[in-house]
């Protein structure tokens, strides 16, 4: 199914390969210094970053998923202050060589004042000027770079 007219498009599925669709909804979160928020997963002895969320419940609403993905990997609450748009990121799974046809939608949000508990994952802030060079997705840095 072709994105809607004006939505970016990240990577290219290679030729006669069926992608799986994936909806999945990321929050931007930065800090008053202009760092973003990023989770920061090994992947083959390869550091990885990934903006804060992932793949939604079949009937889940993307501000939904943000807020329960967070509270998953970091062990944060989150405020949501906005929406910054969707962009489509075609990808493949290394594990399963089955590749993906994500769909993403971004928000903006900053922490609660919630003492932080226990994630799956470390916080990191990263330089959104580097984005490009160190997201996994680049639909990621698409993001992270969005005007505030």
């Amino acid at each position: 199914m072709a994105p809607p007219p004006g939505t970016p498009v990240f990577g290219a599925a290679p030729p006669g390969v069926v992608c799986r669709p994936r909806r999945a909804a990321y929050v931007v979160i930065r800090a008053a210094n202009g760092l973003v928020a990023a989770i920061r997963v090994l992947d083959r002895d390869e550091r990885c970053y990934w903006l804060p969320g992932g793949e939604m419940g079949s009937r889940e609403a993307p501000e939904d998923a943000v807020c329960r993905e967070v509270r998953e990997e970091l062990g944060r609450g989150i405020r949501l202050r906005g929406r910054i748009g969707d962009a489509v990121q075609y990808f493949p799974a290394d594990e399963t060589e089955r590749w993906y046809e994500m769909t993403a939608t971004f928000l903006r949000a900053e922490f609660d004042d919630e003492r932080p508990g226990r994630g799956e994952h470390e916080l990191v802030w990263l330089d959104v000027r580097r984005a490009g060079e160190m997201f996994y997705h680049s639909c990621h840095a698409w993001a992270a770079v969005r005007p505030v």
